[in-house]
């Protein structure tokens, strides 16, 4: 039976990472994820846990950060996306932005981003996973906070699911990553290292999701945009690498991978952070970012 590698985000829907991370004792939680375990081993499945943007961006925006929207990656630039890399990659960048204008209930903004990668979609294969109801929900609920960001997780998850069924990992690495990235962009670029501490200690802990996303993108490396996206990653993952990870005594959730290749339920993790590491995990994210939504003269 050939192995399947999916990203953990797809199935884990009803349960966000801020939820599994800080719930401590919850029985029926836990229990919810031990089957998902469960479920992972006999299915001959590997699954792979990143969060999606609106868990990121739900959570910096409770921790006080102010929305920036010059962080934003200008809709105008989307015509200029020929290739189709830089468009699956510039998908996931408008994905993260429209999942943050939600989040900080800029409804202007959201209407443009939405359309945007509504339009996109197309140009990509995409378009079946934008349907009908979910463009007019949207169309009918743009004053409407919770429902846009509702909305919003719904078509991320869309996609998720389009490209998961329909076998297209590699361009799912490209799109996800990209969104990921963007999330970690917009973080390192509002958070001051020396007052937003419950930020600093949310970027430390992405060398989790880090490993997880290049554990799935060394399932398609043989795609030549996936094996230059890994090349990118790997350099950021040198840098989070620096930052060392002790086992918490606390009862944080959070998933292992075995030597087996297994995913299994264990103990959370303490990452520490410094200043410095801070500064250049921020510069070496700016470096791929602007790799991913330059717009060539």
């Amino acid at each position: 039976m050939k192995k399947q590698s999916k990203l953990i985000l797809a199935f884990l829907v009803g349960f966000p990472l801020v939820f599994l991370t800080s719930c401590g004792g919850d029985v029926h939680v836990e229990e919810a994820i031990e089957d998902v375990v469960e479920e992972v081993e006999e299915g001959n499945q590997t699954y792979y846990r990143i969060p999606s943007p609106d868990e990121m961006f739900g959570f910096i925006k409770e921790s006080g950060l102010a929305f920036n929207g010059e962080l934003l990656n200008p809709i105008q630039n989307a015509v200029n996306y020929s290739d189709p890399k830089m468009q699956a990659l510039n998908f996931g960048v408008y994905s993260a932005d429209l999942a943050y204008t939600a989040a900080y209930e800029e409804f202007n903004e959201t209407t443009k981003y939405f359309a945007t990668i509504q339009k996109m979609s197309e140009s990509i294969g995409l378009s079946s996973a934008f349907d009908k109801t979910l463009i007019e929900r949207a169309q009918a609920n743009l004053d409407n906070a919770d429902s846009l960001v509702e909305i919003t997780n719904t078509s991320y998850f869309a996609v998720v699911d389009y490209l998961e069924q329909n076998e297209q990992g590699d361009k799912l690495g490209l799109i996800a990553s990209a969104g990921w990235l963007e999330t970690i962009y917009v973080v390192v670029n509002t958070t001051n290292y020396a007052t937003d501490k419950t930020a600093v200690d949310r970027l430390a802990d992405q060398k989790l999701a880090l490993d997880n996303l290049l554990d799935y993108l060394e399932e398609y490396k043989d795609n030549q945009d996936v094996a230059e996206l890994l090349g990118w990653f790997n350099e950021l993952e040198t840098v989070f690498a620096s930052l060392p990870e002790e086992e918490d005594s606390g009862s944080g959730i959070s998933f292992k991978k075995k030597e087996s290749g297994k995913m299994v339920l264990g103990g959370g993790s303490s990452i520490s952070i410094s200043e410095e590491q801070f500064n250049a995990i921020r510069d070496k994210v700016n470096e791929i970012r602007n790799n991913i939504v330059k717009v060539e003269a």
